[in-house]
């Protein structure tokens, strides 16, 4: 049985979110001032300019050096491990999911090694403000957590035979 050249659509996808959010991070530089808010700010949903020196929720913010070098080894590892499931035939929803999170991972690494810092803009109520990379990393991972939990049997990639160099 032939594969579909899904590989491409991957290929494309990836750097295609990276310019998304580089793009998007690049309107609010120059449009909002740090700190400023657009509608307002006692809006519940709405655009604000922050700069994150740290990761999830800032936490270990100050050490740019360790946090460029951890990112960078996790950003390898999760795209071989995507490399990994699609050479697996592993369901599509799962090398999917693998990909947006690579390509979250890719944005806000390019804003680390640039700046020192991630452009974080999406407030929404009183949660801490985040970009489109982490709604690609997020996103990912809810694919792949649906995609484990419920159809998991169904999805898993065939056993490879005595003799089959997949």
């Amino acid at each position: 049985m032939k594969r579909k050249p899904w590989f491409i659509l991957y290929l494309v996808m990836c750097p295609a979110f990276v310019g998304v959010d580089q793009f998007l991070k690049y309107l609010v530089q120059t449009r909002l001032a740090l700190g400023e808010a657009w509608p307002s700010a006692d809006r519940f949903a709405r655009i604000l300019h922050v700069q994150n020196d740290g990761v999830a929720f800032s936490l270990f913010a100050g050490n740019p050096q360790a946090l460029i070098a951890l990112q960078s080894v996790l950003f390898i590892a999760i795209a071989v491990l995507a490399v990994f499931a699609y050479r697996r035939r592993f369901s599509p929803a799962i090398v999917t999911g693998l990909t947006w999170i690579v390509a979250g991972g890719a944005g806000n690494l390019v804003d680390r090694i640039r700046y020192g810092y991630v452009v974080d803009f999406i407030a929404v109520g009183n949660f801490p403000v985040w970009n489109f990379a982490d709604m690609c990393v997020v996103g990912g991972c809810i694919l792949i957590g649906i995609s484990v939990l419920f159809f998991w049997d169904r999805d898993r990639p065939p056993r490879a035979e005595a003799g089959d160099d997949r």
